[in-house]
């Protein structure tokens, strides 16, 4: 095989790739502000946000997305009405419901590290483009459980709830199936 034809060959195989994903994920980014991070922990959001560009850019991530299914149907529970391909879509278009509502491609958010005693990993409220994140659990979490918990909390600032109280139905809402998902490959994708 001459060298010519073996970087056609490569550039092939990388471009169809390419093409089994949105250009809107190739293109996906963060805008994110923190509050009360130390330089260490501001790492460890960049490395969680890292994480979730190489998920969000996989193959991988779009097919578990867009087959995902609760009680044999293709959905996610608390999906606002959405199917699975339109979840998929609104996340890579990153508009938010406050603060920068415009499709931009972008998790834009407001991190604040604070100190709690409870079993809340995190919270939001759907007034506010502010995540808040329980230093008790980030600074012993592993950058890909951040990761997973960050993506968790954006999916609510996307508009997307789930039940209060814990129920098996709670794990299939948008913000924690998407989460789980995010968690899952990025191992994989990491090797």
């Amino acid at each position: 095989m001459t060298k010519s034809f073996y970087f056609f060959f490569v550039c092939l195989i990388v471009s169809q790739a390419r093409a089994d994903v949105s250009p809107l994920a190739h293109s996906w980014g963060a805008d994110i502000y923190m509050t009360n991070f130390s330089s260490e922990q501001e790492e460890k959001i960049k490395a969680a946000v890292e994480i979730i560009k190489k998920v969000i850019t996989s193959k991988e991530f779009k097919e578990r997305v867009l087959n995902y299914t609760y009680k044999g149907i293709k959905q996610f529970v608390d999906n606002g009405g959405l199917t699975n391909e339109e979840v998929y879509l609104k996340l890579l278009e990153g508009a938010e419901i406050v603060g920068n509502t415009t499709k931009n491609n972008t998790m834009d958010v407001e991190l604040e590290l604070y100190q709690d005693t409870s079993k809340t990993i995190g919270y939001t409220y759907p007034h506010t483009v502010r995540i808040w994140m329980n230093k008790k659990y980030f600074n012993k979490y592993t950058p890909v459980k951040v990761a997973d918990n960050l993506m968790h909390e954006w999916m609510h600032k996307l508009g997307f709830t789930h039940a209060t109280v814990w129920s098996k139905d709670r794990d299939h809402s948008v913000p924690y199936a998407i989460g789980y998902i995010i968690e899952e490959l990025a191992p994989k994708l990491s090797k």
